[in-house]
């Protein structure tokens, strides 16, 4: 139901403005992120000036809601698709750099007041309280989450923090990535379309309330058409270890089933065919197969798998896997046997700032495509 507020707001008239609260659905969500200036650490509450939007409504769920010494995270409600211009309170120091999703956007300051225009949002922006990195192959998206103990929240606000669960799921991400590569699964469902291929770790910042816990990693491949994908959680332990994947396909949570050590989860595309498998051995290692193409076994290098990872898959050949994650740089360095790669992202989003796109060729040197 639509309510309606009196406004204190007059025209040249005299006229009083009846300011109307729009209904849900013409609302969406974003997560506006305050990032403190370099050196300086957030040291008070962002304030929202509620009359720059009579519309907008600001929200107060600690799923959403973040303040740390990295950011304030403010939760609103705002008129979809509606070009709006947003005024906060902070102080300089607590807001040098302001972030919607992963992209900072353009600010002015007036007075003690920050203004944010904001460009017209026709869907929830949420993806300000994530902390990750997105990089982009065909028929693939690796995402890596960047663990910083600032940040931590939800299951992980208390105890010891899984700093060795989080190093196997960075090891294990890469190891997957080459698997995909030698057995060339990304270019079969990029070929085939059957959907995207995505690899996963785990959060441990509660971003938009995903509790994302006990530890684990995915290899997924999400379908086309919105109409589901199939999802495993390999669950990591504290010595680096694979030990239970529960995997099911989303959102139909009566199709769960936990696969044991040694228990194999065909991953289906959806047409029922059999794209890949996993088995996590008895031993906490990974085997991954491809029908009739081969097959890969995971296993650590060290006592687990935050020590690295020694990819076997036998014909298709041999190599380790190590990556390494500066949070305060933003540097990601990944060691496939002698190839050695580097991914910059910013610090403060975890936008990838590494160009994965190739220059194209002049225009002398391109073929007809018809």
């Amino acid at each position: 139901m639509v309510r309606a507020a009196l406004l204190g707001l007059s025209l040249a008239g005299g006229l009083t403005v009846l300011a109307e609260t729009p209904p849900d659905a013409d609302n969406v969500q974003v997560l506006v992120k305050f990032i403190p200036r370099a050196g300086k650490a957030a040291d008070g509450k962002v304030q929202f000036v509620a009359e720059s939007c009579p519309a907008c409504q600001q929200l107060h769920d600690p799923a959403y809601e973040k303040f740390n010494s990295r950011e304030s995270i403010l939760q609103l409600r705002v008129p979809r698709g509606r070009a709006l211009e947003l005024a906060f309170r902070l102080k300089p120091d607590q807001g040098d750099r302001v972030a919607v999703n992963d992209a900072i956007l353009p600010t002015r300051r007036e007075g003690d007041r920050l203004v944010l225009p904001l460009p017209p949002l026709w869907e929830d922006a949420e993806a300000a309280s994530t902390m990750e990195t997105d990089i982009e192959e065909p028929g693939l998206v690796v995402r890596v989450e960047h663990a910083d103990p600032a940040r931590r929240a939800g299951a992980y606000a208390d105890g010891p923090f899984p700093m060795v669960e989080r190093r196997a799921a960075d090891n294990l991400t890469f190891a997957q990535r080459e698997v995909i590569r030698r057995l060339k699964l990304g270019e079969h469902v990029a070929e085939e379309k059957i959907g995207t291929i995505q690899l996963m770790g785990f959060d441990t910042n509660y971003p938009a309330g995903h509790r994302d816990a006990p530890p684990h990693i995915h290899m997924h491949l999400r379908w086309p058409h919105n109409v589901g994908t199939q999802i495993g959680h390999y669950y990591l332990d504290g010595t680096g270890l694979l030990t239970e994947n529960r995997g099911g396909i989303r959102p139909f949570k009566s199709s769960e089933r936990l696969f044991k050590r040694g228990e194999t989860m065909p991953t289906l595309d959806n047409q029922g065919r059999i794209v890949y498998a996993h088995t996590i051995t008895a031993e906490g290692w990974l085997r991954i197969d491809r029908p009739e193409v081969g097959s890969c076994l995971l296993s650590p290098t060290g006592s687990g798998f935050h020590e690295g990872v020694l990819v076997d898959c036998g014909p298709l050949g041999r190599t380790d896997v190590l990556m390494t994650d500066d949070i305060k740089t933003g540097v990601m360095i990944v060691r496939t046997g002698t190839i050695i790669e580097t991914f910059r992202y910013d610090p403060d989003t975890g936008r990838l700032l590494t160009a994965l796109t190739a220059p194209p060729l002049p225009l002398s040197a391109r073929l007809p495509n018809y």
